[in-house]
């Protein structure tokens, strides 16, 4: 990967401030902070009102400066920001943070404005921060270009945050608690540089191990869940959300769309990014402290280490609250410290060392749960007592501290006046302190989540076996007409189409727009039958009193449409009723009632919603949201998180559920909002699960016409498997031969592939000795985020699956513009055409994507590989200082 675009803003060499002044104004802060930081690079002041400042030569404009500036940071009245952006464009300063306020927040006036600045950005080619932020800091290389009067000290935690009062407390608040700082970022107004860009960079900064993330508001949801992804993959990451309880006024027409809002869709978000989120701004300063001591745990076991049992019984309340595991302590350790403590103790986690217990008992005792395998970090807690030193305690903690390697120890030394030195004491070597037990469980909690988040990102879905494709054509075909009608919501008959289409399995129904031809249908479908009232202004047919069940013969069918009829119209005279549609009634023993639904929110697009089924399904609320595309592994996530997935297994005389047929059926919902941009709404009430399978009882779809011009899924805000870039083609032998985009199913397939490849194609391949894929880079390989990466596999259809040749890919660099390309045949698919055919799809979605430049290196022994890539056009040179090592570009 080449450098970051945005790397000379978080590191530059050269910085100008525009407004710096020697009165007191935002540019004489900003000014001030930059020289008093110690910022070793060249700091230039620019304002026409002034000569000089702080006894150095003040140009008016940048191109007067006479040498390169890699920062412009910008102080001046907002009327003047889009001009001095213009002009940093023509002199080559392609990065800006703009402090000025007066843009968007300030209404109508200020956002034009604020346009004006962004089209000068855009067209002059200036990356900008802000408007209205607080400016950036980067402790390490000691540039502190905000007017923040604190200047927080170097270390490895770094802060995204639309508020800039938030940076500044954060800044305050980390030099006297020992939290230093790899990079403080206010995004402010984010016209230009929002999340997704900062994260990206801090993603792969060296100097930055955790991100902390203040959000108010996502401007840019594919962006911010794929920076996320990245980073979390890597390091942790905690979100804070201002606004949780911010309630939609748009109105709703399904069950789900009452029940889900924009707090559970940011979770569901969150959850698939493998980011952490902290409550409140108490939470997020036990986050940064725990993450800046630079420990990780390796999962959710805590032990509690006290000397009040009062004080660990609140800590294990907090911790049962957070479902942490308070494991027993192992034999090993209970033979220690019987040997250790009176025989009184707690013999159990939380371990009471009891109240006399002195620096030395702490230090043994603290030492031997550190050792002991059952733990995955130790919270020691201390009450100051009669007898109580807590200063020497802490002195004891902290030379216990130094064997506990990596696994995290936490502090909380309770009370003020007494422990105030020890909590110093504890800081300067780096142990988390706290002031109540349950914020030190919290912050442990982080640590944990970010370890169970890690190993869930290696759980694989199994490989696909229905492969048959949607009826695409004739759901499309469906949702145009009503939409021609004037009508956005689907018919029951409808519905129910769309959802065959996609292969859900539903119960037959058709309409009848009379007593005579309701009797028919019913006579075809089979008795018994309900009937349930045609309506486009009834969206809850139970609402009205408009469904009749278990109707066995040709009279009851028409004395229930008739009665249907009349008892809608005089509870609903303002509907129109379209008579009826009749239904076989289901018939399936040790049913369970369950909803699907899908909601599409304003920021994350499509949501799905699991859950209870019923008509009281927004009394009981027993539900949860995941956003797609989904995995089986993911769906069953999603089903877990639920009471009623506790049903679905034997259940006193009902038999199990088919779980994997309620699996089936969320996967191809998910397939279905992916596939139909119009889909607003969706239920599915009830679902009806049972030991055969599952079957749609009701489905109701409300509509909407797709935006125009919009790009494939641009909807979705994590982009779904592209199935309109599979193609098919034949081998010069008649074979059938698929190139295909991977699917996160394709890992079993995948390392059986690189395991077949001889040493040889392994070496030409990853350009070092490798036999098979670890599991983190299997998931690397087909869990990919089909917006920043593509792989195409070339694969045969045989009898009972696929059989797989090969694979090309490319991932887009950091510039957004190129991407770094890979491809392998397998050693007996070599000379038929399928690096080819692999490589022209890699190109091809390359140009699609505006990509202009494909690049890649190739091992100079490796022929067949740079006799292909020539055949393509691409330019071939020797790798400037890598001996054996040529390097591939080609325009595009």
């Amino acid at each position: 990967m080449g450098p970051h675009p945005l790397a000379t803003l978080f590191d530059p060499t050269s910085i100008a401030v525009f407004g710096a002044s020697d009165s007191a104004s935002v540019g004489s802060q900003v000014f001030a902070n930059l020289l008093a930081g110690g910022f070793e690079g060249d700091v230039v002041p620019i304002n026409p009102k002034h000569s000089e400042v702080a006894g150095r030569r003040c140009p008016d404009r940048v191109s007067d400066v006479g040498r390169p500036i890699d920062l412009a940071v910008i102080a001046t009245p907002a009327t003047r920001v889009a001009k001095i952006i213009a002009e940093c464009g023509k002199a080559g300063v392609r990065n800006a943070i703009i402090l000025s306020a007066g843009f968007t927040e300030t209404g109508a006036a200020g956002r034009r404005l604020q346009d004006e600045v962004t089209e000068a950005a855009r067209r002059h080619g200036v990356r900008s921060l802000g408007p209205n932020c607080v400016g950036l800091v980067r402790p390490w290389n000691q540039m502190n270009a905000s007017f923040l009067k604190v200047n927080p000290p170097p270390g490895n935690l770094a802060l995204v945050s639309q508020s800039g009062a938030l940076c500044s407390a954060i800044a305050d608040w980390a030099g006297p608690n020992d939290v230093g700082l790899s990079a403080l970022v206010s995004l402010g107004n984010a016209a230009n540089i929002d999340f997704g860009d900062a994260i990206g960079f801090l993603a792969r900064d060296p100097r930055t191990a955790a991100v902390l993330l203040y959000v108010e508001g996502v401007r840019d949801a594919a962006s911010f869940v794929s920076a996320l992804r990245e980073a979390a993959r890597i390091k942790p990451v905690v979100v804070l959300k201002a606004g949780r309880h911010a309630v939609s006024s748009a109105a709703v027409s399904t069950h789900t769309g009452a029940m889900v809002g924009g707090d559970e869709v940011f979770d569901a978000a969150l959850e698939r990014t493998g980011a952490v989120r902290a409550a409140t701004i108490g939470q997020l300063f036990a986050a940064a402290e725990i993450l800046a001591a630079n420990k990780r745990a390796a999962g959710k076991r805590l032990c509690i280490l006290t000397n009040g049992g009062g004080a660990g019984v609140l800590a294990a309340d907090r911790a049962e609250d957070l479902r942490l595991h308070l494991e027993p302590p192992s034999p090993e350790t209970v033979e220690t410290l019987n040997r250790l403590l009176p025989p009184y103790w707690s013999h159990r986690n939380p371990v009471d060392i009891l109240g006399d217990a002195t620096p030395e008992v702490y230090a043994e005792a603290l030492a031997a749960c550190l050792k002991d395998p059952a733990y995955d970090g130790v919270l020691v807690l201390l009450t100051p007592q009669s007898m109580t030193d807590p200063s020497a305690c802490a002195e004891a903690v902290v030379a216990a501290a130094e064997g506990a390697r990596r696994k995290p120890l936490l502090a909380c030394w309770m009370g003020e006046t007494s422990v105030l030195e020890a909590r110093r004491l504890m800081s300067a070597q780096h142990i988390p302190d706290f002031r109540t037990p349950e914020r030190a469980v919290e912050a442990f909690s982080y640590l944990a989540r970010h370890a169970v988040h890690q190993r869930l990102s290696l759980e694989m879905p199994k490989p696909c076996r229905d492969l048959r494709e949607p009826d695409l054509q004739a759901a499309r075909a469906a949702i145009a007409r009503a939409l021609d009608d004037g009508r956005t919501m689907l018919t029951d008959h409808e519905s129910k189409g769309i959802m065959s289409a996609f292969g859900v399995p539903v119960i037959t129904t058709e309409g009848a727009a009379s007593p005579d031809e309701a009797a028919v249908v019913a006579e075809r479908i089979g008795y018994p039958v309900a009937l349930k009232i045609a309506s486009p202004q009834i969206s809850h047919k139970s609402d009205v009193d408009g469904v009749e069940l278990n109707l066995g013969d040709a009279d009851e069918v028409r004395a229930a449409y008739s009665m249907l009829m009349e008892r809608v119209r005089a509870r609903r005279p303002d509907a129109e009723l379209r008579g009826v549609t009749v239904e076989a009634m289901a018939r399936m023993t040790d049913g369970r009632e369950l909803l699907v639904g899908v909601k599409r929110d304003p920021v994350f697009g499509p949501a799905i919603l699991f859950g209870a089924g019923g008509t009281e399904v927004e009394v009981f609320r027993d539900s949860a949201v995941a956003l797609p595309p989904l995995t089986s592994v993911l769906a069953e996530r999603l089903i877990e998180r639920t009471r009623v997935s506790k049903l679905l297994g034997e259940f006193r005389n009902l038999r199990p559920a088919n779980r994997a047929a309620v699996v089936d059926v969320l996967l191809k919902v998910a397939d279905m909002v992916a596939e139909l941009p119009e889909i607003e709404e969706l239920d599915i009430n009830p679902l009806l699960a049972h030991p055969a399978g599952a079957v749609v009882i009701d489905a109701r779809i409300h509509v909407r016409r797709a935006e125009p011009g919009a790009g494939p899924y641009s909807h979705m805000a994590i982009a779904p498997y592209p199935r309109h870039l599979v193609r098919h083609d034949r081998l010069p032998d008649g074979r059938e031969i698929v190139i295909r985009p991977i699917r996160p199913e394709d890992a079993e397939s995948e390392q059986a592939f690189v395991h077949k490849l001889s040493d040889e194609s392994r070496r030409f391949r990853f350009q070092h000795a490798l036999r098979v894929l670890t599991p983190e880079m299997l998931v690397r390989f087909t869990q990919i985020d089909y917006r920043r990466e593509m792989a195409f596999l070339a694969v045969t259809p045989e009898e009972g699956g696929e059989v797989q040749h090969g694979v090309s890919r490319f991932v887009v660099q950091p510039d957004g513009e190129s991407a770094e390309f890979a491809v392998v045949v397998s050693d007996d698919s070599r000379n038929i055409g399928i690096g080819t055919q692999l490589m022209t799809a890699l190109l091809e979605t390359a140009r699609s994507w505006g990509l202009s430049l494909v690049e890649g290196d190739i091992l100079s022994d490796n022929g067949p590989m740079l006799a292909l890539v020539s055949e393509l056009g691409f330019d071939l040179r020797v790798r400037p200082g890598e001996r054996g090592v040529m390097h591939a570009t080609l325009r595009v």
